[in-house]
């Protein structure tokens, strides 16, 4: 079984008054600790760093600590047992270095693999924003949607649905959480018969991540302890003297 991924907070690996990085502007590399609080759980602590295109996630699964490196314009990810000192190595096709730094699609190339369809239509401006309009659909399902992707924000600002339901994002203001500016939206999902459900997120548009959202079940997810500023790049290597195993570990094996 292929190890899970990281906990999704660690994943949000995204206008009026915030400028949007340009394509060839670096972002800055940085360091945070992530939490995720879940009603009558324990909360789940992990690690991120990021440098360029590399990034390095630290957690705990299935009660064994567990570090994932990515290094996408190698087509590498490294995932680590600190316990064991061994480690497994993904390889996948690599990307450009402008296109790993700047640039996430709709869909990834595993989805579309996967049988989902996906065909950009274009672009236009929404919320003074500009945006990719998307048809995402599925051959084994009927239904089909219409989304307005934020390739910087990595959302769907808008999605329309084709059973007529439509969820949108909301700008409300620029916030500031822990020293940070952040841009705090607001998305609803309209149910009939029912309460509309909510979420929120505060996005940093310097490091182009979310730094907090919260979730319509409850669940709470933010990046607290953020320092920018050089990170040392042996953090996204394999320690000298580990193993390599052939497959990644699962929570049968010793």
């Amino acid at each position: 079984m292929i190890i899970r991924q990281v906990f999704a907070l660690a994943c949000m690996l995204y206008f009026p008054a915030a400028p949007v990085h340009a394509q060839n502007t670096p972002l800055p590399p940085f360091s945070a600790r992530t939490v995720q609080s879940t009603p009558d759980q324990p909360d789940r602590i992990g690690y991120i760093t990021k440098s360029g295109s590399f990034m390095r996630l630290e957690f705990e699964q299935d009660g064994e600590d567990i570090i994932q490196i990515l290094r996408p314009v190698e087509g590498r990810t490294l995932i680590l047992y600190p316990a064991s000192q061994t480690y497994f190595e993904r390889t996948g096709p690599a990307q450009t270095e402008e296109f790993a730094e700047s640039y996430t699609p709709p869909c990834p190339p595993e989805m579309e693999e996967g049988g989902l369809s996906c065909t950009r239509l274009g672009i236009e401006v929404y919320q003074s924003i500009p945006v990719e309009r998307w048809h995402i659909s599925t051959a084994a399902s009927s239904n089909r949607m219409v989304i307005l992707w934020d390739p910087k924000r990595k959302r769907a600002l808008r999605q329309e649905m084709s059973n007529g339901t439509v969820v949108q994002m909301t700008f409300l203001k620029i916030q500031e959480l822990d020293g940070r500016e952040a841009e705090h939206w607001v998305t609803e999902f309209p149910r009939a018969g029912a309460t509309t459900l909510r979420s929120e997120w505060w996005y940093d548009p310097e490091l182009q991540l979310v730094l907090r959202e919260t979730l319509p079940d409850g669940t709470r997810r933010r990046m607290e302890n953020i320092v920018v500023g050089p990170v040392d790049p042996g953090l996204f290597t394999v320690p000298d003297g580990w193993k390599r195993i052939g497959e990644p570990r699962t929570e049968s094996q010793e």
